[in-house]
Order: structure tokens, then C-alpha cells, then sequence
């Protein structure tokens, strides 16, 4: 399905019934990641399984940015001991190329207490990437394919994909 701004609001209406349990913005952060992350399989498995419960222990954090009383950005981090990680950003479209995800990686580095957390992008995403990863010096580490989606390079950045990170 081509996803346009009228079906974008039937997903969300769908998605948010679908899923019980969650904070009222536990359902906002998903309904905003899931039209946006459709090339990242199981991520609506990932956020309810891992992230969620990351957050409630303290081991994830998550960054709402808001405009005109939506959501404009997310970003969500992982902290345990020995991996500092990256786990996702996105800008829904309409607000790119506005400074939002420059403010989504300085919060997410804040909490993360390192210059260089481990982080992976699509190798099809990486020229929305590239400029802020030139910017704070993130070095490229591996790449690995079909790791998310068959026949799909990820691209890893400050020693992902070396012998002691993890990527989950």
C-alpha cells in the first residue's frame, strides 16, 4: 500500500485500536513509527517488546519532538553496560531539512553520556544521514546484509558489527 496523507491517518486510527496496554504516548510514539519505518520488518515487535519495557527499566529512552501538537521526530537510545547505542530517529517528512534531527542527536547523545554510540542505518538512508555523521565524526565499522531486510545492506558506525557490540 502506497501510504499518502489520507490513508497515513487510517493507518494511525487502525494501529492505535490494534495495540492495548500501552500509555496513551507509548501509542503516539508507535502510531509515528510504524508509517515511517515500513522498509525495517517487526519494528512494531521491537518498540512493544524491547523498547517499551527498555524504558520502564531504565535501559531506553525515548525523545518526542513536537510541533502544532504533533509529533515531528523521535529518536530512542539503548543503555546497558558495554553497549551505548543509537537504536532509531526519525522526522516525519514534512519537517526535514529543519533542524530536528540535529536536536534529536544531541538529546539522545546527552542521555547516552558518549560522543560515539554505536548506531546502524540502511545503506539506502545513509545520504540522510551523512551530514550529521560528518558532523560528529561517526566512523563507519561494518556493514552487514539482509540484517533487517533481505538482500539490504546495514551500515554500521563506531564499532558496530565488531567482535563485542551487540546489534539488537
Amino acid at each position: 500500500m502506497m501510504l499518502d496523507s489520507k490513508n497515513f491517518a487510517a493507518y494511525k486510527r487502525e494501529s492505535a485500536v490494534k495495540v492495548r496496554g500501552l500509555s496513551h504516548q507509548d501509542a503516539r510514539v508507535l502510531d509515528f513509527l510504524l508509517p515511517l519505518s515500513r522498509d525495517y520488518p517487526g519494528i512494531e515487535e521491537w518498540y512493544l517488546g524491547k523498547v517499551v519495557p527498555g524504558v520502564d527499566q531504565e535501559k531506553r529512552k525515548i525523545f518526542t519532538y513536537e510541533r502544532d501538537g504533533r509529533i515531528a521526530a523521535i529518536g530512542i537510545a539503548k543503555s546497558e553496560r558495554g553497549e551505548k547505542k543509537i537504536c532509531t530517529v526519525r522526522v516525519h517528512p514534512e519537517y526535514f531539512g529543519r533542524g530536528i534531527g540535529v536536536r534529536v542527536f544531541e538529546e539522545l547523545l546527552t542521555w547516552l553520556d558518549v560522543s560515539k554510540p554505536i548506531l546502524t542505518v540502511a545503506e539506502s538512508k545513509l545520504h540522510l544521514f551523512e551530514r550529521i555523521f560528518d558532523y560528529y565524526g561517526f566512523e563507519l565499522s561494518g556493514s552487514r546484509m539482509g540484517m533487517y531486510v533481505a538482500g539490504a545492506t546495514e551500515l554500521g558506525f563506531n564499532g558496530a558489527f565488531q567482535q563485542n557490540n551487540r546489534m539488537i
